[in-house]
């Protein structure tokens, strides 16, 4: 075993959501390993799309779709998870989680899910938000420089708060027709405020019609114990249990992503390394503002699979 595998205080892997994904991400496991190409082969299978051939060739127009864009994020970080369990125990790892869509590959990795479920119901999700979205004409700004609590206080200003990802980055889903007034108001209070390229505002009300979807569809299957605790987005609390995790799924479209609380608890817990499996280093990035003393190593690449000897 190599440097990670060995690192007996590694004890949290974490997974990427939306915004992770660029054309070209997940070709280097397809081309290394074995494992790998089975889990892109069969999602595309399991998905009736090319989920594969968009990874790495794009276009990237068709990446930016909600529905296309889960599915893709999920199949990389499936695959590079499946290469690391391969190779190093996962007996060290004290908790799952993810950011927003990361939380689902959570549930294949923990094994509440099979792979045939997890594909299926992040397809349904990605499908619902997208309809969702469509009912509910709606975007989201990624505001920095101003914290929870303030944002708190101007709600009322016509937007809701979508995500707490670090103390000084906090997402929030808006009208469309809004977005002029809100700005404005941010910025006046000196923020910087960035319009993401999503296709809806998620995690608020807006997504209340994919819920309602999500829920019929998430009870319609036989969710297992996690075999490791699952950090939610909707609670940021660990939970194993089949019935709490279905609640944190369906609750985490309509109700805040507690990023930064999800980290929290993990290091109050005793977490100093993470690793997150996936797509881009967001998560990285993110880990820094919240806590400078923890590790984040990435597993992107196959070459960043050199750390543990392969």
């Amino acid at each position: 075993m190599g440097q990670l595998c060995n690192k007996v205080d590694m004890r949290a892997v974490i997974f990427p959501g939306q915004g992770a994904q660029y054309v070209g991400m997940g070709r280097s496991f397809y081309d290394g390993f074995s494992r790998a190409k089975n889990i892109f082969s069969s999602i595309d299978d399991i998905s009736g799309l090319k989920i594969s051939q968009i990874c790495f060739s794009g276009p990237e127009e068709e990446l930016k779709k909600t529905a296309i864009q889960q599915l893709t994020i999920l199949a990389v970080s499936l695959a590079g998870f499946e290469v690391f369990k391969n190779k190093c125990s996962l007996d060290d790892i004290k908790y799952f989680s993810g950011l927003s869509l990361g939380e689902y590959s959570c549930l294949y990795a923990s094994e509440v899910l099979t792979l045939e479920e997890v594909v299926s119901l992040v397809k349904e999700r990605g499908l619902a938000m997208e309809e969702a979205s469509k009912k509910n004409i709606s975007s989201m700004f990624a505001v920095i420089g101003l914290t929870k609590e303030l944002l708190q206080e101007k709600q009322n200003s016509g937007f809701y708060i979508a995500n707490i990802n670090s103390p000084n980055q906090v997402v929030i889903s808006l009208a469309k027709d809004k977005r002029q007034e809100v700005r404005k108001k941010l910025e006046e209070l000196g923020a910087k405020v960035v319009e993401l390229q999503v296709s809806g505002g998620f995690h608020s009300p807006f997504m209340e019609p994919a819920r309602e979807h999500l829920k019929k569809i998430v009870d319609s299957l036989n969710f297992r114990k996690a075999k490791v605790p699952i950090v939610s987005n909707f609670t940021a609390e660990p939970h194993d249990d089949p019935e709490s995790i279905k609640n944190n799924l369906t609750n985490q479209l309509v109700y805040p992503v507690l990023w930064k609380n999800c980290v929290e608890l993990m290091v109050k817990k005793g977490v100093i390394n993470f690793l997150e499996v996936g797509p881009s280093k967001v998560l990285k990035g993110l880990m820094r503002k919240i806590d400078r003393r923890v590790e984040v190593m990435n597993i992107e690449k196959a070459e960043d699979l050199d750390i543990i000897n392969i």
